[in-house]
């Protein structure tokens, strides 16, 4: 995918043939850092990415500005470190932020600056990608979510996602449709594990009937992903829909429970920049003198966990809840707030240190270490009571993406 450059000069000496030649290497560097990952700098560009304006020289703010016009947000902005560009790009770049605009600063060396393309790349790919993708909402929030109402104008304003709103009666009659029917075992992915893993067959094939029943509805819908009032099901039928929801988000249908819309969006929006799955689990318990927190729930994705087992889920003892072993290492913590206030997201770091099973809390439980800054960083946002959890340093793209989705 090319990116398309447009540099900018202002030349007061004769040495400007000198410079751009110097430019051109410097260019010709970054795309050979760039070229691994399908990306390339080159003028004029047709269908670009985006736009890459480089800063060539001192004194180019003016020139800057009467191009303005011409370009999208988010504006990239590159130094060449020579001949007073940076100076001149930092400039233009609180220019920019005074007037609202997004833009992002390339400086130091080739290499950096690659990375920090591919970056914005990763970025402006999952902000195409989500365009008017549309969500499922099964049955409504969980009663106790009375943080987290269902605002689909809200989502669509904020975040380009079309919320589409779906009965539990709905629901019921097409597990009903497939109760009906015998269930094909090929249908199911790791069908042969679940059945060795499971303790109870019936709870399985319960479980099995929801997770066919909820596919057939993303179809009908033509969802990318959905968030279900699970605890109907539990009162209704004895069964649950963690494995369910556990198996659509393996197969990149983004599954969220209690019919958290917010943990949904949230979900969506990190599988957009990831392409992997994210555990939605509940903060059980913090520890202030080591800075770290307990993650619990039932319903992790299977192909997120080293090992797992089905057994019950935790609050009602009934129907199948997932115990999974997570491998440790470095994650991210995320939340949209259900203000849709940038200012109250968490979006910090952490790493999984220790698979526990305390009694007490959800199946699967991890511990992850925090900084001390981080830790209060969790305690200040204004997150309701869902986490997300997605293994890598998503929270340096996490945030940016969110602001250039408000800028609709």
């Amino acid at each position: 995918m090319n990116l398309n450059l447009i540099p900018i000069y202002k030349f007061l000496h004769k040495r400007n043939q000198d410079i751009i030649d110097e430019d051109i290497s410097f260019v010709d560097e970054i795309n050979n850092y760039l070229i691994d990952e399908d990306l390339l700098l080159v003028e004029n560009a047709k269908e670009p990415m985006f736009d890459v304006i480089m800063i060539g020289s001192g004194g180019t703010e003016a020139k800057f500005l009467r191009q303005m016009d011409t370009l999208k947000e988010p504006f990239v902005i590159l130094s060449t470190s020579r001949n007073n560009s940076l100076p001149a790009a930092l400039e233009i770049k609180t220019y920019l932020e005074n007037h609202g605009k997004l833009c992002f600063l390339l400086t130091g060396d080739e290499k950096h600056i690659a990375s920090m393309l591919k970056h914005i790349a990763t970025i402006i790919n999952a902000y195409k990608n989500l365009a008017n993708n549309r969500l499922g909402v099964i049955g409504g929030p969980a009663s106790w979510l009375i943080a987290t109402p269902v605002e689909p104008k809200k989502i669509k304003k904020y975040f380009n996602l079309d919320i589409v709103k779906i009965t539990s009666k709905e629901l019921e009659e097409t597990i009903k449709k497939f109760e009906e029917e015998m269930l094909d075992l090929n249908d199911i992915p790791h069908a042969q594990d679940l059945i060795n893993q499971a303790e109870n067959h019936e709870d399985l094939i319960n479980s099995l009937v929801i997770y066919m029943a909820l596919k057939e509805l993303v179809e009908k819908y033509q969802l990318k992903g959905l968030t279900i009032r699970c605890y109907d099901l539990i009162k209704k039928r004895g069964a649950t829909a963690c494995l369910a929801l556990s198996l659509l988000n393996e197969e990149g249908i983004t599954a969220g429970c209690e019919g958290d819309v917010i943990s949904l969006v949230t979900m969506h929006i990190t599988n957009a920049l990831t392409d992997r799955s994210c555990f939605m689990a509940n903060p059980s318990k913090f520890n202030y003198e080591d800075h770290s927190l307990l993650l619990s729930h039932c319903t992790v994705p299977l192909n997120m966990a080293s090992s797992y087992k089905l057994t019950t889920h935790f609050e009602s003892g009934l129907g199948i809840g997932i115990k999974g072993e997570l491998p440790e290492g470095r994650v991210s913590l995320l939340k949209i707030a259900p203000d849709y206030n940038l200012d109250n997201c968490l979006c910090v770091p952490a790493t999984i240190k220790e698979n526990l099973s305390l009694p007490g809390h959800c199946r699967t439980q991890i511990l992850v270490s925090l900084t001390e800054d981080s830790l209060l960083d969790v305690l200040k946002a204004s997150f309701g009571n869902h986490i997300i959890v997605v293994y890598g340093e998503v929270y340096q793209d996490f945030f940016p993406l969110l602001s250039l989705l408000r800028r609709e």
